[in-house]
Formats: structure tokens, C-alpha cells, sequence
């Protein structure tokens, strides 16, 4: 029998829920051949799951069904078959209330429900008691209107005929219970009291707390590793010089793995403590660059595609889009392979336009505001001082790519200076040099 693919959920199963870390730790899973229905059942203190059944399923089901038997034994539900009356309940709606209760949490919490497993995502605000009551009444309802003797509807109750729930098994309950009953003494403590939303929300709060220190100090370390000095300008010295030149790629690359870092950060952050749900609006799926060509003047589109061919190898796994602006910002397009930097055209209402018209204000405010994005430009710097970023926009980390103008000093980002002889020596292009322009 695969014994690992025990040991493999069991520790995936302590990172989400390391709030349970020692109650799941001191469970014990084992292989059961001859369960009733074949899937996962628990007898309130142990889990067993149908060997073929288990190795049958991927990860994410594994994970969630061996969650789902645990947090069975977590509230007491195999030993809470007595109402508040001291009488017995009835076993089917209360299976299905349990099994509601658990489904509902878990799927908030980031797992996937399989088709077919209880899924009543009201269940979500209850106890397992309160909703038993309300799944009562529901069953109440259906006798009292003669709907009793039609086949309930097993996609929305996920009950069979048989009282078997899809997912796990219920069969050694009855057992247990009984057993149970020989040593408990209900003076010692009421399972009554049990609150599964409450336990649930109170660990969801921890993990989003913790997600949140964690995402704080990946930052604290990258930046201190790295560096964030956005008000640093990095010189390759003057134009024209090619001694001792610094290669433009391997300082944007730096800059880029800054962003990258974080943004790799966080996700396995997310992923980690299955915040991704909890806090959807803070976490990126995916790293993006965007680049703004300056396209004032006669603009050299062969060095413009031969600059993309060069950036996107840099970029690694984030997305890039790719705009042009002058005195207007003409929009942006996704690169996502050579072939669209080779039909990468510069609008036709942006050429022939003068060469005094460079907007780089528009252009920082034209990049998307969104957390983690790497923002380039790549301009000559010609006419200074043009119009520059303004004071409120200080902070915008910025990568200025300025291959005309090594006096272009705008107040927010890191200019990198970009030599004639780095272009023609890295684009293979024979640049033509009209006053100190490159266009």
C-alpha cells in the first residue's frame, strides 16, 4: 500500500491547518479494504480510507477528503448522536449536516468540492446543531407535503436512498457511538456546546495573520538583500564611452528580480496558508512588465524590436505588454512571443509627430496602478528638461531605459544610461546618431 501518500497529505494538511498542527499530528490514518462504501470513514478517534480509493484521487481531493475525516473527529460528531434532549438523532440528517457544515468551511478555506459531495454552501454560518435543526424542518416539510415518497434530489442533498453520503462513509458511527456511551460521562463536558464557525473563523484568522507577517518579512528580506534605493540613478557612464560599460540587461534584470521576488513571494505565501481565498484582492496571480516606448520624432522601429527581442528573455515568468507614447499615451499590447514583437508596429497616428512633444509625466501615469508591476521606459531623454514626472508621483518605481540624454533626471525611479555603442553592439544595429538622438 502507498504509505506516503498518507504521510504527504498528513504534512499538507498540518501547513493549512497548523492552528489543528497537534490534534491532526496525533491522528491516526491508516488503509481500511473492507469499508461498507469504499471511500473514507472514521470511527470518531481514528481515520481509514479504501486504499484504491485514495491513491485513485489527486492531491487536492486526497487532501480534502482526509480534512474532511478529520475535522469529523475534531467537533465530536460521531459522539454527538444525542440532541439537546438526551434522544437520539436522526443519523441521515445529521450526517448530511456535518458533512455540510465541514464542506462549506473547507471550500472557503480555498479546497474543491467534488461533484456529488454535500455542498450546501448556506451551512456556512451554522453549527452542525443549528443546521441539523434546519435540515430537520426541510425533512419535516417533505414528509408533511407527501414529498417523502419521491427521490430526493442528490446533487443538491448529496444523500443516496441508502442513507450513504457521497465522499466518506458514515457506517461505523452507530458503533462507536454505543461504544462511547459505556465510558462518557455527560457531566464532564456537553458536545452540545460544540461551534464548528466559530473554530473555523477563528483559524482562518490566524492564517490570514500569519500569511500577512510572513508577506511582510519575504519583503523586508528581498528589499534588504537587493537593495530599494527607487531614487538611486545608475550610470554606465557617458555616451559614447564603451571602457569598463556595464551591461543594461543584467541591471534591469536586477531591478526585475526585485518585483519578481516579492511577487513569488507572496504567491507561495498564498498557496501556502491557502490565503488566496481569504484575501483575493491582495495577492497577484501573476507577475506582468509593462514597457512605454517613447515614439516622438522619427522613431527607429528595427531598434524598437530589437530592444523587446533583447528585454523579454529578462523577464522570465512575467507577462509583458508593450505601449508607445509621445504627447499621447496610444495604448498597450501583450507580447507573448517573438512572433508578436516581428508584427509589433508603432501606431500611425504617433509618427511624424515633433520631437519636442516627449510626455513623460503621461507616461508614468499611463502604466497600470496595480502592486508589484514592473514599469519601464525606454526614451532618449530628449528635449530636457521636457515635461517630467510631477512631485506626487515621487514614489512610482520606475526603470528608465535612456539611451540620448545622460543629464535626464526625473524625481521617481532608477535611470539606467544606455551608450551608442552598447545599441549597435547588442541590437546588431548600425544606429545613426543625429545630434545625440537615436531615432
Amino acid at each position: 500500500m502507498n504509505e506516503h501518500l498518507i504521510s504527504d497529505i498528513k504534512r499538507l494538511l498540518l501547513i493549512r491547518y497548523s492552528r489543528l498542527g497537534s490534534e491532526i499530528a496525533q491522528t491516526h490514518i491508516s488503509y481500511k479494504s473492507d469499508l461498507k462504501y469504499h471511500t473514507a470513514a472514521t470511527d470518531g478517534k481514528e481515520i481509514y480510507l479504501d486504499p484504491e480509493y485514495f491513491a485513485s484521487l489527486n492531491e487536492e481531493d486526497r487532501i480534502f477528503l482526509v480534512a474532511h475525516e478529520f475535522l469529523h473527529i475534531k467537533f465530536a460528531h460521531v459522539f454527538r448522536l444525542n440532541d439537546k434532549n438526551g434522544e437520539k438523532k436522526d443519523l441521515d440528517v445529521w450526517n448530511e449536516a456535518t458533512d455540510a457544515i465541514i464542506n462549506a468551511n473547507l471550500k472557503r478555506d480555498g479546497f474543491h468540492i467534488k461533484e456529488g459531495y454535500v455542498n450546501r454552501p448556506e451551512a456556512l454560518h451554522y453549527s452542525a446543531n443549528e443546521f441539523y435543526e434546519i435540515l430537520l424542518k426541510e425533512k419535516e416539510q417533505q414528509k408533511n407535503t407527501q414529498e417523502s415518497t419521491s427521490q430526493k434530489d442528490d446533487n443538491q442533498k448529496g444523500e443516496q436512498t441508502d442513507g450513504k453520503h457521497l465522499g466518506d462513509d458514515h457506517s461505523l458511527w452507530e458503533e462507536a457511538f454505543e461504544k462511547q456511551q459505556d465510558s462518557f460521562d455527560s457531566n464532564d463536558f456537553s458536545y452540545e456546546e460544540i461551534d464548528e464557525s466559530v473554530e473555523f473563523s477563528e483559524n482562518r484568522k490566524e492564517r490570514i495573520q500569519k500569511a500577512k507577517e510572513n508577506l511582510e518579512h519575504a519583503k523586508e528580506q528581498v528589499l534588504k538583500n537587493i537593495g530599494d534605493n527607487l531614487s538611486e540613478k545608475i550610470s554606465l557612464g557617458e555616451v559614447g564611452q564603451s571602457k569598463h560599460e556595464i551591461d543594461w540587461r543584467i541591471l534591469v534584470r536586477k531591478e526585475v528580480e526585485k518585483t519578481e521576488t516579492i511577487w513569488s513571494q507572496r504567491r507561495s505565501i498564498a498557496e501556502n496558508n491557502y490565503a488566496y481565498r481569504l484575501e483575493e484582492n491582495d495577492i497577484e496571480d501573476e507577475a506582468e512588465t509593462e514597457v512605454l516606448i517613447d515614439v516622438s520624432g522619427s522613431v527607429d522601429l528595427d531598434l524598437v524590436k530589437a530592444f523587446l527581442r533583447m528585454l523579454k528573455p529578462l523577464l522570465k515568468h512575467s507577462k509583458l505588454k508593450v505601449g508607445c507614447f509621445n504627447e499621447k499615451f496610444w495604448g498597450m499590447v501583450e507580447v507573448k512571443a517573438n512572433s508578436d514583437i516581428d508584427h509589433f508596429e508603432i501606431p500611425a497616428g504617433a509618427r511624424g509627430r515633433s520631437a519636442q512633444t516627449e510626455d513623460w509625466d503621461l507616461a508614468v501615469r499611463s502604466f497600470t496602478r496595480k502592486k508589484e508591476i514592473n514599469k519601464i521606459v525606454f526614451t532618449d531623454g530628449i528635449p530636457g528638461p521636457g515635461n517630467m514626472p510631477k512631485e506626487d508621483l515621487k514614489n512610482e518605481n520606475i526603470i528608465w531605459l535612456v539611451y540620448g540624454n545622460p543629464n535626464f533626471h526625473p524625481c521617481c525611479g532608477k535611470v539606467i544610461l544606455i551608450t551608442e555603442s552598447q545599441l549597435e553592439r547588442l541590437f546588431s544595429i548600425q544606429v545613426p546618431s543625429t545630434k545625440g538622438r537615436l531615432k
